[in-house]
């Protein structure tokens, strides 16, 4: 093999690893934004039930409903911390 064609190999091989490296840059990221949306709205919900809760109108469907979407951001945040 010539110098100039493992010299554009190498360069491939380069650029490559910075691309896997940024692209995985750039997940983390993004798994870092959804993890604190969910933790926020988990934190919200919890507020919301406690009051909503307590209420004279709060009702089964109602209960239902919380702990089914608490599910799902429970869920989502243990996926994101990687507990699933």
């Amino acid at each position: 093999m010539d110098s100039n064609k493992q010299c554009k190999i190498q360069k491939f091989r380069v650029y490559h690893a910075e691309e896997r490296f940024s692209r995985a840059r750039e997940l983390l990221r993004f798994k870092a934004v959804t993890r604190n949306i969910v933790q926020k709205a988990l934190m919200i919900l919890d507020e919301i039930s406690a009051e909503e809760m307590q209420g004279e109108n709060s009702s089964p469907s109602r209960m239902e409903k919380y702990v089914i979407l608490h599910h799902y951001l429970d869920y989502l945040n243990r996926f994101w911390e990687e507990k699933v």
